[in-house]
């Protein structure tokens, strides 16, 4: 993910965080794929058609997993925290139909037993009308066939494995850009950047580095750019200083990067600190962060390449921003607004539409059929890297992605977005009845003060 938090509690902590990363991050390998029957029911009815699970008169009942404690949560709480206080803004307007909705986060500690343990609660025992902006590869991993057997929406998952969306399967929705597409935007960009150039790979050995080497190449089809050195890493090996030297010994003129902080930290500062080697490295967008430029050091990491997929918390000029702010400072948890809290409200803003749009006599049906049918919808903090268009065939909302550059310490975009839109032509929703009197939620809504 790349809205990482800015604040300085969150970088004090982020050294712990790296270790306990190491662990958990983006592992798991199950075959992608709908499971039998995850399609509509047997009598072949779309599923979800007539489940009002977690819907009464007066509340809809959400849930989601994130680590609320231990060394994880520094960083990932907040986005929790922004889909929460996103979530409060609209139920001080009255909530959705008048239903107000109730946000249960389970504290998963960034463990996948723990995320079973209490996704299955939320399911089972909570009865929760869907699971909203589940965070993390492995994480998720242990719960995503679960949740699409049982039926329950699984919304806007937060990590990049291109499975959640690829082949779309009716109940789940992908959150973050995944890592393919990705990949293929930043093999576009070395190839036209670096053309001719040697590339040198340094891939996590699991899914994400898979899947990033999948879309640069796909990138680079037709460039003169040629792969000459591919070096992998396990995501417990913090230093990755001997495939940084195997690189250069191979002759390498350009680095390529797709793993985690603590790894791209560690190529950094072997290549410019030990190794006096100044060649290009280009970075996986999950490091267009704060924590990334923390531990390699703001000298070492200064012209280190990478990309974003949303606006950020520092840009309070732009008008979305200002907006999360205001619903940040009174609903949120204290302290400025984080990246990681600005995506958390994106995903919560996009939830309430598609809640919004399915009426007044809400299912898991009703739901889904409004999340599959999103067209030129803008999310208050997503000018510029939107519309969000879906259709049965596409679940994926963030498919609009630009470069950023570590200058003087921080990252900063530059040149102009490349869309992967799959969606590109739609024709709107008809709103249904008593939309028009539903709190106003997208670029265009102004921020309503509440009591």
């Amino acid at each position: 993910m790349l809205f990482w938090a800015r604040q300085r509690w969150l970088l004090v902590g982020a050294l712990a965080l790296a270790s306990a990363v190491l662990l958990v991050a983006c592992g798991g390998k199950e075959e992608a794929g709908p499971t039998p029957g995850a399609q509509a029911t047997a009598e072949g009815t779309p599923i979800g058609q007539g489940d009002t699970t977690g819907v009464t008169d007066t509340e809809i009942k959400l849930g989601t997993h994130f680590p609320l404690s231990q060394n994880p949560a520094a960083a990932y709480a907040p986005i929790a925290f922004g889909m929460k206080a996103f979530f409060d803004y609209v139920n001080a307007q009255g909530g959705v139909y008048g239903r107000k909705i109730t946000l249960l986060i389970g504290d998963d500690h960034y463990n996948p037993p723990d995320t079973m343990e209490v996704v299955k609660k939320l399911v089972e025992q909570d009865k929760v009308f869907a699971i909203v902006g589940g965070l993390g590869e492995a994480t998720h991993n242990a719960v995503w066939k679960y949740l699409e057997e049982k039926g329950v929406p699984d919304m806007y998952v937060t990590t990049g494995s291109a499975k959640w969306a690829d082949p779309a399967v009716r109940t789940r929705f992908a959150g973050n850009p995944d890592y393919v597409a990705e990949g293929t935007f930043l093999g576009q960009y070395i190839a036209k950047k670096y053309n001719g150039k040697k590339l040198g790979l340094l891939l996590q050995s699991d899914e994400l580095g898979a899947d990033g080497e999948k879309g640069l190449k796909k990138g680079l089809e037709g460039s003169d750019v040629e792969i000459i050195a591919t070096e992998t890493y396990e995501v417990v090996q913090s230093d990755v200083t001997a495939q940084t030297q195997r690189l250069k010994n191979a002759g390498v003129e350009v680095i390529a990067f797709y793993g985690i902080p603590p790894q791209a930290a560690s190529l950094v500062k072997a290549a410019r600190e030990t190794l006096n080697w100044d060649a290009p490295i280009i970075v996986s967008g999950i490091n267009c962060s704060d924590i990334f430029i923390l531990l390699a050091g703001k000298e070492a990491a200064e012209g280190i390449e990478s990309f974003t997929f949303g606006h950020q918390a520092y840009e309070p000029e732009l008008p979305g921003t200002q907006k999360y702010m205001k619903i940040w400072d009174k609903y949120g948890t204290g302290g400025p607004l984080s990246n990681f809290a600005l995506y958390g409200m994106s995903v919560a803003e996009v939830t309430v539409w598609d809640l919004e749009m399915a009426g007044q006599d809400l299912t898991r049906g009703s739901f889904l059929d409004a999340a599959e049918s999103m067209c030129n919808f803008m999310c208050s903090g997503c000018v510029g890297f939107g519309p969000f268009n879906t259709s049965p065939t596409d679940h994926k909302i963030y498919e609009v992605f630009v470069i950023n550059v570590v200058e003087g310490g921080n990252w900063v975009p530059v040149g102009d977005k490349v869309s992967f839109e799959t969606t590109t032509e739609c024709t709107p929703a008809t709103p249904p009845p008593g939309f028009e009197d539903q709190p106003k939620v997208g670029a265009d809504a102004p921020y309503v003060e509440t009591p």
